[in-house]
């Protein structure tokens, strides 16, 4: 909104609602009207303003003094004009006066209020929680996989196996070694004794001289 708009919206709202800022008004009246004119620039108004413009604000001299009765400021820049002149005195015009410098810094610049009748501020409109898709359908197919590990589980049974039957191997013979040591070992010690040889089990060994 710009400052020609504020001002021709305040007299829109002067005219619309009876306001009288002559001689015959107090400086709270006048206060009042003010500080419903920037609120409707401010925070918007369904009747005056669609389109809020929070950079409008109210000020005062600062120190305690009572708020101005027809100056406006833009905020961030501090830039200030005076909207009705002779405000307070009849015959008062709605113009907007700037000036060349910033207000001064010990003024006090503030919001205003939200005027009667102002449209609540618009909420967010709520977004529905996105419904969950599901992933892809897993089109592997899964079968040669199985028959590779069964075809490896069955070389590892194999070679499981074969390796028992080794060991199995492995401790007959030793089994069978250490029976014939020691019918050996037995024999030598007949022989010894002036006997003939002979293996004490299922053959009999012959043909050793006697000594």
């Amino acid at each position: 909104m710009t400052i020609d708009s504020l001002v021709a919206m305040a007299e829109r709202i002067h005219d619309a609602e009876g306001w009288r800022l002559g001689s015959g008004s107090t400086r709270e009246t006048r206060n009042a009207f003010w500080a419903r004119v920037v609120g409707c620039a401010h925070h918007g108004h369904p009747a005056y303003n669609t389109h809020p413009d929070p950079q409008w604000h109210l000020k005062n001299g600062g120190g305690g003094r009572p708020q101005s009765d027809d100056v406006v400021v833009s905020m961030p820049s501090r830039q200030y004009w005076d909207c009705i002149g002779g405000v307070g005195a009849d015959g008062y015009t709605f113009r907007a006066t700037g000036h060349a410098e910033p207000l001064p810094a010990g003024q006090e610049v503030y919001p205003p209020p939200v005027p009667e009748g102002a449209a609540p501020a618009p909420q967010p409109t709520p977004q529905p929680t996105p419904t969950p898709q599901p992933g892809p359908e897993c089109r592997f197919d899964t079968a040669p996989l199985m028959a590779k590990l069964l075809e490896l589980q069955a070389a590892l049974d194999a070679v499981q196996d074969e390796q028992d039957a080794q060991r199995e191997a492995i401790a007959t013979a030793a089994a069978y070694a250490k029976d014939c040591r020691a019918a050996l070992q037995n024999g030598l010690a007949i022989e010894g004794k002036g006997t003939g040889l002979r293996w004490v089990g299922e053959q009999t060994i012959t043909g050793v001289a006697r000594g």
